[in-house]
């Protein structure tokens, strides 16, 4: 799945601007089942809404999102559950393209995939953070942002918690690979943002 800063830069390109605080927290929020202890593939499976050890798909996602948006009529709370759906609509597609890729693709020895992959999204997150325009500012707003409960899923305490490690990791420059990605290369990636970005902006029933 993408880490943080590629879900940043889907949240950047859909709206067009910084989105809102509310927005970028829930656009991380299904992957803080993470701070718990001894978690399962299930647990994270459960918050991602995986069925039968696959991502839903995206009709599946999107009708979820309309039932949590018809929760509260309030605007960070909107804001909220859209970006928590966004982040799960965005690891369907990732896994579906430049995952899927790089599984069939990786010359290593199938021990080391994960590792490999680590390394290289780890990279890609640091290339984003310096050259994605407006990143910083999103960064800075998704520090001072406010989260949800999103019963029976995951509590707020909880995202904030994944949200503030997340923001501790890549502040510390010594997180960095300080490699040249050979399969999440900075183009593949954009071209990847972008693609998502535009695939979600075609879903005007779930942003208006």
């Amino acid at each position: 799945m993408p880490w943080p800063m590629v879900h940043f830069a889907v949240a950047q390109a859909l709206f067009g601007d910084i989105p809102s605080p509310s927005f970028l927290i829930g656009s991380i929020a299904p992957d803080a089942i993470h701070v718990r202890e001894k978690i399962t593939r299930e647990d994270k499976g459960r918050t991602h809404l995986v069925q039968e050890g696959n991502l839903p798909g995206a009709e599946v996602i999107f009708q979820t999102c309309r039932q949590y948006l018809e929760r509260s009529g309030d605007r960070a709370w909107k804001d909220f559950v859209r970006g928590y759906f966004t982040h799960i609509y965005t690891d369907l597609r990732w896994t579906e393209t430049l995952y899927s890729a790089f599984e069939a693709g990786y010359q290593g020895a199938k021990e080391s995939i994960r590792a490999a992959y680590n390394k290289e999204v780890s990279q890609i997150e640091f290339i984003l953070l310096r050259n994605l325009v407006g990143a910083q500012s999103a960064v800075f707003n998704l520090e001072k942002a406010k989260a949800f409960s999103i019963n029976p899923l995951l509590h707020d305490y909880e995202i904030h918690q994944y949200r503030d490690e997340k923001m501790s990791w890549l502040k510390n420059n010594g997180n960095e690979p300080g490699i040249i990605p050979e399969y999440f290369t900075e183009d593949k990636v954009c071209a990847f943002i972008a693609l998502t970005a535009a695939e979600l902006q075609e879903r005007r029933e779930v942003w208006e």
